[in-house]
């Protein structure tokens, strides 16, 4: 599969924003304040996401972090 220099960056972008979203896990206590943590403590979110598609991410990270689905 080919991809375009565009989706790459998108898919980059993606991946750090998560990466570095996976560290607030452990410093929060529930869903909406780990929402919160990130969205307080990111300069920017990637750009191609509305605050919705990042926020539901978000809520299936929290959810994976919570089911052991994470490693």
């Amino acid at each position: 599969m080919i991809f375009n220099q565009e989706v790459k960056k998108w898919a980059t972008d993606l991946h750090i924003f998560l990466h570095k979203a996976e560290g607030f896990l452990s410093k929060s206590n529930s869903v909406e304040h780990f929402v919160s943590n990130v969205f307080e403590n990111f300069e920017q979110k990637p750009q191609f996401l509305s605050n919705d598609e990042a926020e539901e991410m978000l809520v299936e990270l929290w959810a994976a972090h919570n089911d052991g689905r994470l490693a």
